[in-house]
């Protein structure tokens, strides 16, 4: 039941429809093929088409296309940091070392046939068998299966641990909490009301139980109540919806919401002319408006873990009907809003498998799929550099996660 405002290149203006994969959104989400160059696994088809990267853009036109750069990022770049660590899900999830290309088994996360989903939440990850697979019924995709097991990782563990059952899990609004939604088995979710439950990852008392309006579920907490979204794709019913359990006949409402955090919400409204990106700051009620470059609008979002900083999936167009041409990513400052282009992310519009704020600091890590190799590239804000790590040809099944969701 999870596509959450993820990070990845096949994203658009979104509704978090229903976490699994039956809805759109964290697309955070484009499987992304990293494993598949890590050593020691089944193969898997390689990405179609060619990716390409050139050093810098004159967005607008069609002559502002990147050259072909099958093997991807070149020129200075940093040396990676060698303590980032990535989880990589699939049936046996792993640690990744980027620069090193070591990695270790997960623990506390049993074998399963259906991969995994990683949902990041403040101080980690919250994990669950892929409902998509786990809990598909023949004949009534938008049906609640059984609910799944959630475990918790935090970011230096070596193993997850044991949360609850839920058919569907979101970010709390505090560090240490998730959200759990449960349906009834065999209800169609375009229509059940779920309920839900503030839960303490290190086994603390639960919050009380909330009944969410009919359709909705949760997609991430707020210092200002829930945020849902529709949990199935239907005609009108793309609004987002900030609810506060303690005074549910008053919510407001939010159209194309790109990223969300326990602080913040931004969306991307209709261009009239410009494209901008609104974010409001629910403790202060403060909005910010960030001007996109001429010819682009924002795809995807995600803000760092601290509230700061938003990045930016910005797709560049040429006026004609063939779609986005370009992307990059660029880096809003939450305090001015500011847009920073990330100095070598100037790329075509297949080639960005994902994106986000993994770790606990101000560093943004992009995934990149090119021709030749799959190259991972992080950034701290004000540094002219990319730091960039490729992987080495292998096969195998699975997704790197670098974003908030996948």
């Amino acid at each position: 039941m999870r596509d959450i405002l993820g990070q990845g290149g096949e994203r658009a203006a979104r509704p978090w429809a229903w976490r699994l994969v039956v809805a759109a959104a964290v697309v955070l989400a484009a499987a992304v093929v990293l494993i598949e160059h890590l050593p020691g696994h089944p193969s898997r088809p390689a990405r179609p088409g060619p990716a390409r990267a050139a050093a810098g853009p004159a967005p607008g036109s069609a002559e502002s296309v990147p050259a072909d750069e099958p093997d991807g990022i070149s020129g200075q770049t940093l040396p990676w940091d060698a303590s980032v660590r990535l989880p990589v899900t699939g049936r046996r999830p792993v640690w990744f070392w980027p620069a090193t290309g070591r990695t270790r088994p997960i623990g506390g996360l049993p074998d399963d046939a259906s991969g995994y989903l990683f949902i990041r939440v403040p101080g980690g990850w919250a994990v669950q068998p892929d409902p998509a697979v786990a809990a598909a019924r023949p004949g009534c995709g938008s049906c609640a299966g059984a609910p799944q097991p959630v475990y918790f990782l935090s970011e230096p563990a070596p193993a997850a641990t044991p949360v609850g059952l839920a058919d569907d899990v979101a970010p709390g609004a505090a560090t240490g909490t998730v959200w759990l939604t449960s349906y009834p088995t065999g209800a169609d979710l375009g229509t059940a009301a779920g309920t839900a439950r503030e839960v303490s990852v290190t086994g603390g008392a639960p919050g009380p139980q909330v009944r969410l309006p009919a359709g909705y579920v949760v997609v991430q907490g707020t210092r200002r109540g829930l945020l849902l979204a529709p949990a199935t794709q239907h005609p009108g019913t793309a609004a987002y919806r900030l609810w506060d359990p303690a005074a549910p006949g008053v919510s407001r409402t939010f159209d194309g919401v790109i990223a969300a955090s326990p602080g913040e919400i931004a969306w991307a409204p209709p261009c009239s002319p410009a494209c901008r990106v609104q974010v409001l700051d629910l403790a202060t009620g403060r909005r910010t408006a960030i001007t996109l470059p001429q010819g682009s609008s924002a795809a995807n979002g995600a803000f760092s873990p601290d509230g700061a900083f938003l990045a930016l999936e910005v797709s560049f167009y040429n006026g004609g009907d063939a779609g986005a041409l370009a992307l990059q990513l660029d880096v809003a400052s939450m305090s001015s809003g500011r847009l920073t282009a990330v100095p070598g992310t100037w790329v075509s519009s297949d080639a960005l498998a994902g994106f986000g704020w993994p770790a606990a600091g101000d560093t943004l890590i992009a995934e990149l799929s090119f021709t030749t190799k799959v190259q991972l590239a992080s950034w701290r804000p004000g540094a002219a550099r990319l730091a960039v790590a490729a992987t080495k040809p292998g096969q195998a099944a699975g997704s790197l996660i670098v974003g908030y969701p996948p």
